[in-house]
């Protein structure tokens, strides 16, 4: 597989339309750079719908319908459409529906609501793939699987380095604190360097068993690159994405008292603040030089956000 059919393999792995995304997310600014570090900043607000009123319990409906793509390997999806093409039956669909849904945690401060968010913001918006199901390999929901919220991939247009990119998600009523707790957990996965017990080595484990490509050819080449005994892993950038969730009170607080544009114009005042808080604690952490996208999205609040889908997961649980 030369440059090119590998850049374009990986291209076809992004699933969806992007613009799906601006129903729900407005955008404010995009790939602001931060100060002196090679990290960038996009800055969007919950959609508002005709009567001013922000679009929560219609983005977690959103969010439902991606928990295939989310929870499911591809191969198993691949499955699913044969049997339907073959017997016109989306008995196999619904099965993989109840199945990723199942994944959830029914915890009641679970943040994986934020990490469905980031894994569509990657493919949607970065156009960089998943590379492994996390949820899948979880074996209880009243646990969290350990390690990156999530793993995508993508090629470094300067370098033509595979990019290894570690996600993490925070969703606090702070903004100072999710950007805070969002860097704390990041950083040791960039700066893992491979060694023993190091945190980066058991997500490169699983890697090597549970990659989610469909395309034997590709998952050939990408795991001599993401094998530390193959020479090939030298050429591996280790990079990060980041969504940053937090409340905000200058979205309407009853219908037709505000419109999108009185949002943007609020939280455009305070973007170069956020982008500060940001700067400051790649520089503390030490990873102001890795390549990292950092997602900083006010919610009405994130705790409604984060109730509403539970109980969207779990319409039937009595703590919903």
């Amino acid at each position: 597989m030369d440059e090119e059919q590998f850049g374009q393999a990986l291209t076809d792995l992004v699933r969806g339309k992007p613009a799906t995304l601006d129903a729900y997310f407005h955008a404010v600014e995009a790939d602001v750079q931060i100060g002196s570090t090679s990290a960038k900043c996009h800055f969007h607000c919950i959609n508002l719908d005709g009567n001013g009123r922000p679009r929560i319990d219609a983005l977690v409906k959103h969010l439902i319908g991606h928990v295939i793509d989310y929870a499911i390997p591809r191969k198993k999806i691949k499955e699913a459409l044969r049997f339907q093409e073959e017997t016109g039956s989306t008995y196999k669909h619904t099965m993989l529906l109840l199945q990723a849904m199942g994944l959830f945690s029914r915890l009641g401060k679970s943040g994986e609501g934020g990490e469905l968010i980031l894994f569509l913001l990657a493919e949607r918006f970065l156009g960089l793939p998943q590379l492994i199901c996390k949820m899948n390999l979880k074996t209880s929901t009243q646990m969290h699987y350990h390690g990156a919220d999530g793993l995508h991939v993508g090629v470094n247009d300067q370098t033509k380095r595979l990019c290894l990119y570690w996600g993490e998600s925070k969703l606090y009523g702070d903004v100072t604190s999710a950007v805070y707790q969002c860097m704390k957990s990041l950083a040791p996965l960039l700066l893992g360097v491979g060694g023993l017990g190091g945190p980066d080595e058991r997500d490169l484990q699983l890697l090597g068993q549970y990659m989610n490509v469909d395309d034997p050819e590709l998952e050939a080449a990408l795991k001599s690159f993401l094998d530390p005994d193959d020479p090939a892993f030298n050429c591996v950038e280790y990079c990060g994405i980041c969504l940053v969730g937090f409340d905000y009170d200058k979205y309407p607080s009853a219908p037709n008292k505000a419109t999108i544009s009185d949002v943007k114009k609020a939280i455009a005042g305070e973007v170069a603040k956020w982008q500060e808080t940001v700067g400051k604690r790649l520089a503390e952490e030490k990873i102001d030089s890795f390549s990292v996208h950092v997602f900083l999205i006010p919610f009405p609040s994130v705790e409604e956000f984060r109730a509403s889908f539970k109980s969207a997961m779990s319409p039937n649980d009595d703590n919903a």
